[in-house]
């Protein structure tokens, strides 16, 4: 299976890291490359629920997308995925501050990949643990 050009991976960063939604989260992506992604979150009290901690939804969203562009670095530019499953185990409250969130592709089928991804914070405390499920396709347009 042909991997990715270097140009299509700096596309697919570029577009992440400039994206309305990823910003507002203020997510950016640190690197991504061979079934492998980093991402950095600089969590702010905007995604803090009625106890001050993180909201769950920000961390799973922070999972779904290391795990979603580990893969996309193991798809050809014809390619494309879709989460259609995402499981989050969270170990520990998590306030605001800076995240780094891991992911990795466990396995790359012709229509199916699946990825794991960890949030750590800056001290390397091991946060939340999550697995996703993609569904891959070709792009029609």
């Amino acid at each position: 299976m042909d991997h990715p050009q270097p140009s299509y991976l700096e596309f697919v960063q570029a577009a992440v890291n400039s994206s309305p939604f990823y910003r507002h989260m203020g997510m950016r992506v640190e690197s991504c490359g061979d079934g492998r992604s980093r991402f950095i979150m600089e969590a702010g009290e905007s995604l803090t629920n009625i106890y001050g901690s993180l909201h769950g939804g920000s961390l799973a969203s922070l999972i779904d997308s290391a795990c979603g562009l580990a893969l996309a670095s193991r798809l050809d530019a014809t390619e494309m995925a879709v989460t259609v499953d995402l499981n989050i185990k969270y170990l520990r409250p998590v306030y605001p501050g800076r995240l780094a969130a891991t992911g990795q592709v466990i396995y790359r089928g012709k229509i199916v990949g699946v990825e794991e991804a960890e949030i750590h914070q800056e001290n390397g405390e091991l946060l939340a643990k999550g697995t996703a499920v993609h569904v891959i396709s070709r792009r029609t347009s």
